[in-house]
């Protein structure tokens, strides 16, 4: 009986402070498949006079991130898809991947991202603004290493962008606008690869002991701010298998391909045969 406190104990302890050394057979209320979730960021359609913010007018993904967790391997990649990629929507016609969102929401997005992967992803989360705001400020902030200068203001879309180069800890808004940005010569390309700093920076700080127990305030953040298949209950799990699982791996790609210009305007055109190789390689 003692040594069965004694252990409970232990496992306890190694549950909040040291969740990556307990053995993965005897992991509980965690994932032991590879999961794949396609995480949308919409953007936000502003009125140019008031600046308030339209919610009669249709969205399109700003942000397009299909996420490969391997537990059993502790790997995380991270496949961002830009918003320009141009690809056959259907029942349209070619046209840039985001205007998919706007046409038929996160079944149409779903299935011109797997059309255009070859996955068969079916777990989804949808993400504003706001809600990224409220869980980096819940979370304590994230530490990121600000590659350059950021500085982009745009009254009449409600964007105020003013960071410095160098290392610092982000509160929302500053996440916010570190995400956002891309004005400047590598446009969404360079956002990518922002965005992609940030989500690493993001689940650090989500999975810290201290962060675990603000997890019924996070869980309010959520279903008030994020639309998804998953569930609480697969929140949390697959918050619990990112703790426990740790990162030994995390592996960041975009879509190869390369800029171009058609009749829909600046488009990302596919490698198809490099995107094949880098999806048979990482997934």
């Amino acid at each position: 009986m003692v040594l069965a406190i004694v252990t409970g104990i232990l496992y306890y302890y190694a549950f909040i402070f040291a969740p990556g050394r307990i053995p993965f057979p005897l992991r509980i209320a965690t994932w032991k498949k590879p999961v794949d979730v396609l995480i949308l960021g919409t953007d936000i359609s502003y009125d140019a006079e008031t600046h308030k913010v339209r919610k009669d007018l249709p969205v399109r993904s700003d942000t397009m991130i299909i996420m490969h967790y391997d537990p059993s391997r502790a790997k995380v990649v991270f496949l961002s898809v830009p918003r320009d990629t141009y690809v056959n929507i259907e029942d349209f016609r070619p046209h840039k991947i985001n205007v998919a969102f706007a046409r038929g929401g996160k079944d149409l997005t779903l299935k011109s991202v797997n059309d255009l992967t070859g996955l068969d992803i079916k777990k989804y989360v949808i993400v504003n603004t706001r809600g990224l705001i409220k869980l980096v400020d819940l979370v304590g902030g994230v530490e990121v290493d600000v590659p350059k200068d950021l500085y982009y203001v745009d009254r009449a879309g409600g964007i105020n962008i003013n960071l410095k180069k160098g290392p610092q800890k982000l509160g929302g808004k500053e996440a916010e606008g570190f995400v956002r940005f891309r004005m400047d010569i590598w446009g969404d390309i360079g956002r990518i690869e922002r965005q992609q700093m940030f989500l690493n920076a993001f689940f650090k700080a989500a999975c810290s002991p201290l962060t675990i127990l603000k997890a019924p305030f996070i869980l309010k953040i959520i279903t008030a701010n994020l639309e998804s298949d998953l569930s609480l209950k697969d929140f949390i799990i697959l918050a619990n298998t990112y703790r426990m699982g740790g990162l030994k791996e995390v592996k960041t790609f975009t879509v190869p391909g390369e800029p171009g210009y058609n009749e829909v305007g600046s488009v990302w055109l596919v490698n198809k045969k490099e995107l094949s190789e880098l999806i048979s390689a990482n997934f």
